[in-house]
């Protein structure tokens, strides 16, 4: 997650630079990976104005374009061709310098001179995007520097969330966090919204399926002007990896910044009879996602819908059919929760990763539903013009109960090996949303955000971590005395006897066919023919466990012997699987044996000799006696 120091200080109060900011972060477990100074890298880059377009007269992929930076005009020649005159782009004129180490100079391309470059956003470091030219809000004022522009004079810290802290994939977590690390206060963004009491909603909710959609809540935002986002939305939006669309779906994604929550604008006329239907998917069916993809649902994907056919993939992507665009005058606005592995499931089953199930999937905060549907109407009425209907339809069927977690002060200490006073620590989970009551014990309850706290060792790593994992002192675990058993005795000696008399180990899969038992030539009754099957084998080959060693060391055999090898003598001490009393199968402990060919070279002390019965039989003789076995018996084989 990409975290601009600048919005971050306007919801909590930093006083340390950015770099001590970041080892704070660090050390209480939200890691930092770096810190980026985005504007650094660029110098000399204005935002000009498109004057007009003309075809290069000797390339038919190149344009002349002329641009005003408010000064002068500059002639530019451009492959790209995603902008009109009126537009608003980056212009980096001569001498300017690119994140990159570019450096713009007047050249002459194709026989017109070029005074400068127009930029993508991948040039100037924001995205990834270089398909285009980056194209600016039209209410940025020309000639005015970039960096500024686009809120690039910054600090962004480049962190790495783990899947336990849904409650940082957002700009208010950050400085939740941020603000107990400090000891200052979370300035949490204004959700009031003017509610408009002519304004009518006719929108209806139905979950069809509760446990897939715990929560849906919908609002109705009327007579919306669809139209570019202010450049401050669009600034950090863009800072952030997103590309600005318009004013209604910036809305939704500035809020999904700032709270870590998704949300998703429909055209309201686009939904038959306003009805919001949450179902899983009919058999069969198709919806053309945002991304122009036509998908076929599997009936195990949660779905949005209206009495008709789907609008949208749940928590992943909305519908085609349904989307905003420059037309729409009102919206149905969805802030709702989803359960996180249906739509992890989704996700994966589609290849279709988005900012959305990524953070649905860790699970997202089902009580900020209301507060983002309302931040998102509040940025709707004040960037679009639209009019909000009083009240919400808010379907929260199986309202989720308070989870009470008792923390015991001693306990903590004798975890952490340092003294924390109790009253600290109970400041200490106060200051990241957690309502304590007590002292000895806490009676902690925890927040929705934070579906990871539910025993007492989770609230003891809290306390750690916010006190600062790098005052824990350095402690060996306590344990008793180690070392090998019996059988773990025996077993080591006997590798090392073998290994000892000149033979080779060898490890085998533990998988196996009935067919290994034919080329063996086992009888039909034979118990080693009893086999485990496997429930999902990777191949005809492998689809039961093994009940002898034999097959595999047989095939170690022959490929050695394939590669022109005189003799073997290999040997692997494993486990075979056979059918047991229970759900397992016993795993008796066997030792196997292949030799074959010759068992020593000629010398001149000896003549070459092959592996036959009495070597087969000394080497046996001398395992039992390195076993403590005693004296052996050979007798004939009827």
């Amino acid at each position: 997650m990409r975290v601009s120091l600048k919005w971050l200080s306007e919801l909590v109060d930093i006083d340390v630079p950015p770099e001590l900011l970041a080892d704070m972060l660090s050390m209480s477990g939200t890691k930092v990976e770096t810190v980026e100074r985005p504007g650094e890298g660029i110098k000399g880059v204005v935002v000009a104005e498109v004057v007009s377009v003309d075809p290069h007269p000797n390339a038919d992929n190149l344009v002349l374009v002329e641009v005003s930076d408010g000064d002068r005009s500059h002639r530019v020649v451009c492959g790209a061709r995603n902008f009109a005159p009126g537009d608003r782009v980056p212009l980096a004129t001569i001498g300017a310098r690119l994140p990159v180490g570019m450096e713009i100079g007047a050249r002459r391309i194709r026989g017109a001179a070029s005074e400068g470059m127009l930029c993508s956003g991948m040039e100037l470091g924001v995205n990834r995007d270089h398909s285009g030219i980056l194209v600016l809000p039209r209410d940025a004022p020309v000639g005015d520097d970039v960096v500024s522009v686009l809120g690039l004079d910054d600090a962004i810290l480049v962190l790495e969330l783990t899947l336990n802290r849904p409650d940082c994939t957002g700009m208010i977590g950050i400085a939740r966090e941020v603000a107990a690390l400090l000891g200052t206060e979370l300035h949490v963004p204004d959700a009031t919204v003017d509610e408009d009491p002519a304004v009518s909603s006719p929108v209806t909710v139905d979950i069809e399926d509760p446990g897939g959609c715990p929560r849906y809540l919908a609002r109705y935002v009327a007579d919306v002007a669809i139209g570019p986002s202010p450049y401050a939305i669009q600034s950090r939006l863009i800072v952030a990896g997103m590309r600005p669309v318009s004013n209604v779906v910036d809305a939704t994604n500035y809020v999904l910044l700032e709270t870590g929550h998704p949300l998703h604008a429909f055209d309201a006329t686009r939904v038959a009879d306003a009805g919001i239907v949450v179902r899983r998917a009919r058999p069969g069916e198709r919806i053309r996602t945002l991304d122009g993809v036509e998908r076929v649902l599997d009936p195990g994907d949660l779905v949005i819908a209206d009495a008709d056919r789907a609008l949208g993939i749940a928590g992943v992507m909305g519908g085609e059919d349904s989307e905003v665009g420059p037309d729409t005058r009102a919206v149905i606005l969805e802030s709702a929760y989803f359960e996180p592995r249906s739509i992890a499931f989704t996700s994966r089953r589609h290849l279709l990763r988005t900012e959305a199930s990524s953070r649905f999937e860790k699970g997202a905060d089902i009580e900020i539903v209301p507060f983002a549907a309302a931040r998102a109407a509040r940025l709707m009425a004040e960037t679009a013009g639209g009019r909000v209907s009083p009240g919400t339809v808010d379907r929260y069927p199986r309202p989720a109960p308070p989870v009470t977690v008792t923390l015991r002060p001693a306990r903590t200490a004798a975890v952490l090996g340092i003294e924390v006073p109790a009253a600290r620590q109970a400041d200490r989970l106060r200051s990241i949303g957690i309502a304590v009551a007590g002292e000895d014990p806490i009676e902690a309850t925890i927040p929705s955000f934070r579906p990871d706290l539910r025993r007492e060792i989770d609230l003891i790593e809290e306390v750690a971590r916010l006190e600062g994992l790098d005052r824990l002192p350095a402690t060996l675990p306590k344990g008793g005395r180690g070392g090998l058993d019996r059988d773990q005795q025996l077993q080591r000696r006997l590798l090392r006897t073998l290994a000892g008399f000149g033979l080779h180990e060898v490890w085998t899969p533990s998988f196996s066919s009935p067919s290994d038992l034919d080329d063996l030539g086992l009888a039909p009754d034979d118990p080693a023919r009893d086999m485990v099957a496997i429930a999902n084998p990777s191949s005809e080959y492998d689809r039961c466990m093994r009940t002898t060693l034999l097959p595999a060391l047989l095939r170690c055999a022959a490929g050695n012997f394939a590669h022109r090898a005189a003799g073997v003598a290999l040997f692997e001490l494993a486990r075979v699987y056979l059918p047991g009393p229970g759900e397992l199968p016993a795993e008796p402990l066997r030792l196997g044996l292949v030799l074959a060919g010759r068992r020593r070279p000629a010398s001149w002390v000896a003549p070459e000799a092959a592996w036959d019965l009495f070597g087969a039989k000394g080497l046996v003789e001398g395992l039992a006696a390195a076993l403590g076995a005693g004296a052996l018996e050979a007798a004939p084989l009827d």
